[in-house]
């Protein structure tokens, strides 16, 4: 009305400019997955979020800011049907002048803010990320209705770092990309860089890579399928301060679902826990105890959600075992991405430069997070290369 007062918000402007990421952008599949990225975000927002949102219980907070506005225009540069896995198709053809996406989202930062980023975290905000990480995959858990339209419209394959979205470029150079990282940093541990097992874990890690990947891709209608976020790092949350009365300021707040999709929600937890916590906070215990912390808010989450009657969500239960089967590999597959896409190029210098860059992952500016990254990755080739080898035997044999 013409009386009323008009409120001020802040908000917070996200623009993809499709001509200045096509200047920038050294290969049409970088390129290319730049613009899905806004397309699934847009899509995420406008038509995800409020299923997601229904499913909550009274009281528990939003599952991203408020969205203001969410549009997208990639007309002739990407179809409307192209799927995020379509890697190899080529580019539409049209001019990239006018293309791109808008996102209008309440402000949650700022000075003075009732929420703050961080990386990298303490253990006791990890776990506050992970909390309300276990509430977005109980929001879509073995829901397949709403799978198959994640499925449709954001991807079949969620992740940043999905081997089926990826540039082929990084498992082609795999071998070439250890070789070269190894030389670099084997003064930091000779006796470790030296180990058979480590010196050829660029060949072996392509070599199992369609393997972990297949274990890590259910589809809409398998156990324990959920929508992921598939960015899950420190810098994608939003932490709220402490209440003044010594409370924990409500939940975290989960920004950026531009890789979001269907997928398993370990991916998300093992990409979280190594981005952004220190390897001396997963020592004695410290790793399993945050990994069966989300464990415990995903079932208490998955109890808590409501069907589009109103009705408590059934629970079958997620198996221990196969839930940190399930880290096992989603930490194996984030060590395949950090190898192909950055170790490449990664040095002493490199990290030196990235040491305080919040938003980089710790393991590609931090030696000993590197190097603790590594031995784990080592003991997960190991297990699943036998795993693998198994199962191989058992179907020759039936």
């Amino acid at each position: 009305e013409e009386d009323a007062e008009e409120e001020e918000e802040e908000v917070f402007v996200k623009r993809v400019d499709a001509s200045k990421y096509g200047r920038t952008k050294k290969s049409w599949a970088d390129l290319r997955r730049t613009l899905m990225y806004v397309r699934t975000e847009v899509r995420f927002y406008g038509e995800i979020l409020p299923s997601l949102n229904a499913k909550r219980a009274g009281g528990s907070s939003p599952f991203a800011p408020r969205c203001l506005l969410a549009e997208s225009d990639l007309t002739g540069v990407v179809s409307d049907e192209e799927r995020a896995t379509d890697v190899n198709n080529p580019a539409g053809g049209a001019s990239l002048e006018g293309k791109g996406g808008t996102l209008v989202l309440r402000s949650l930062g700022g000075g003075g803010g009732d929420y703050y980023q961080t990386s990298p975290l303490s253990p006791h905000d990890a776990s506050r990320c992970l909390s309300s990480l276990a509430r977005l995959h109980a929001s879509a858990w073995e829901d397949v209705p709403l799978l198959r339209k994640a499925s449709d419209r954001l991807s079949e394959c969620g992740g940043s770092y999905h081997l089926r979205i990826r540039n082929p470029r990084e498992l082609v150079e795999m071998e070439k990309s250890w070789e070269g990282f190894v030389e670099r940093f084997r003064h930091v541990d000779p006796e470790l860089f030296a180990r058979d097992g480590v010196r050829d874990i660029g060949k072996r890690m392509k070599e199992l890579a369609e393997y972990v990947c297949d274990e890590l891709s259910p589809g809409v209608e398998d156990a324990y399928a959920t929508i992921v976020h598939g960015d899950y790092k420190g810098m994608n949350v939003f932490l709220p301060r402490d209440a003044p009365d010594g409370g924990g300021g409500g939940d975290a707040v989960i920004i950026d679902y531009a890789s979001a999709g269907v997928g398993l929600g370990m991916s998300d937890v093992a990409m979280h826990l190594t981005h952004a916590v220190r390897p001396r906070d997963f020592s004695n215990g410290g790793e399993m105890k945050l990994v069966d912390g989300y464990l415990d808010a995903l079932e208490a989450a998955r109890g808590d959600m409501m069907t589009p009657q109103g009705a408590s969500a059934s629970v079958r239960p997620y198996p221990r075992d196969a839930a940190l089967r399930h880290y096992r590999l989603a930490s194996l597959d984030y060590f395949r991405f950090i190898l192909g896409r950055f170790y490449r190029d990664s040095s002493p210098e490199t990290f030196e430069r990235r040491k305080n860059g919040m938003n980089t992952t710790l393991v590609n500016r931090n030696v000993d997070a590197m190097l603790a990254f590594v031995k784990r990755a080592e003991g997960h080739l190991m297990e699943f290369e036998e795993e693998r080898r198994r199962r191989s035997l058992e179907s020759a044999d039936s």
